[in-house]
């Protein structure tokens, strides 16, 4: 991080990295087990998440947590390319779908509610694990949802981009 980088991203940053000794730890191709080892190691009602969840929405509201469109709905931003073996992202989706892909090895988010009763592919606000080799068209239905999401080595393989003749 450069001298010029937001106070409250490096705070943001510290206090991410502070919970990778349990994101490693846990085995997420058992997905359901590792969101509940995580939510008891780190549960979302919890003052050290709470605090993430603030720093999240001043970085929003700032512009620099997720300063990209991918949409109308759709907005996202890289935390970390590499914060301890993991890719870091933040992404808000309202009542949408993003582009599909497969978790190579796997993917651990937290998951926000910024408004409405938002659930993230059925999952309520909390930790959400998808196991290696897991499939997915990110969906959000019922309000708006920014997601924090580590993926092991930043391994994501996209669904190709459908084009007009595509949808046919």
């Amino acid at each position: 991080m450069s001298d010029e980088t937001p106070a409250d991203l490096k705070e943001l940053t510290a206090r991410l990295e502070a919970l990778l000794p349990s994101i490693d730890a846990v085995d997420a191709s058992a997905a359901e087990d590792a969101a509940a080892q995580l939510s008891a190691r780190h549960p979302f009602e919890g003052e050290e998440v709470g605090a993430i969840f603030e720093l999240c929405k001043k970085g929003l509201a700032e512009g620099w947590l997720a300063p990209h469109d991918a949409g109308p709905d759709v907005k996202f931003g890289r935390l970390a390319k590499d914060m301890g073996g993991f890719a870091v992202d933040a992404v808000t989706m309202a009542n949408g779908k993003g582009r599909g892909h497969t978790h190579t090895r796997g993917e651990i988010n937290m998951c926000f509610p910024l408004d409405g009763s938002p659930l993230f592919d059925g999952h309520a606000p909390g930790w959400v694990v998808f196991a290696p080799g897991s499939h997915h068209v990110p969906t959000v239905t019922e309000g708006t949802m920014l997601f924090l999401y580590f993926t092991p080595g930043g391994e994501v393989v996209w669904d190709p981009i459908e084009t007009g003749a595509d949808r046919d």
